[in-house]
């Protein structure tokens, strides 16, 4: 049975066997090709690099530059240590291959979060458009079961306080009913307000 460590281990080998594989095909397509690399020994050496950098990451990458440094003095041979130039020449390549895979990691780090963004985006629009769909089942069930009791609850407590008060009773019981009217009036604004806010005059303007 796989574990994750051992998937994590097999993740490994496949990046670093990618770098092993890009710097021995380039070799080869190198000794193949007659005149490939006469007048500059070193051409094509960073492609590998680049190639295991993106695949790999930094570490292949890093792994793709010391054996294209090591391919680099085989192609030379003993002529490397006389001559200055061929010297220069791998330092040169050595250290472009060292920035491009710096390069090429940021740019892959760069691409990866932006997709991270893009996906938390998508899912913010999900939640916002369940959040929505929401918001207008519940104003649509207030608008059908609630608002209709509630206009004729506070038509009641209407009628009972004009009775009271022309009853000529003053006492304690018209308190309730006011704080009650007053109340319902409120929902009933507040829904009015929701009501006019889901109008198809209002979702075009806005």
């Amino acid at each position: 049975m796989r574990t994750a460590r051992t998937d994590g281990l097999v993740a490994a080998a496949r990046r670093y066997g990618t770098a092993v594989v890009a710097v021995a095909v380039t070799v080869v397509i190198k000794l193949l090709v007659d005149g490939l690399g006469n007048d500059h020994p070193f051409v094509l050496l960073p492609v590998p690099v680049v190639i295991a950098a993106w695949y790999g990451g930094r570490g292949p990458g890093l792994m793709a530059t010391a054996l294209v440094a090591i391919a680099g003095v085989t192609f030379v041979g003993r002529s490397l240590f006389d001559d200055t130039g061929d010297v220069i020449a791998l330092t040169v390549v050595v250290i472009e291959a060292v920035i491009v895979v710096a390069i090429t990691v940021a740019l892959k780090d760069a691409l990866r979060r932006a997709k991270e963004a893009s996906a938390s985006a998508d899912a913010a629009r999900r939640e916002l458009g369940f959040a929505v769909a929401v918001r207008d089942e519940v104003l649509r069930v207030w608008t059908e079961k609630i608002r209709g009791p509630l206009a004729r609850l506070e038509i009641t407590a209407t009628d009972a306080l004009h009775t009271l008060e022309r009853d000529g009773y003053r006492g304690p019981a018209t308190q309730p009913l006011r704080s009650l009217l007053e109340d319902a009036g409120m929902l009933r604004r507040v829904s009015a307000h929701w009501s006019e806010s889901r109008s198809p005059a209002k979702t075009e303007e806005t």
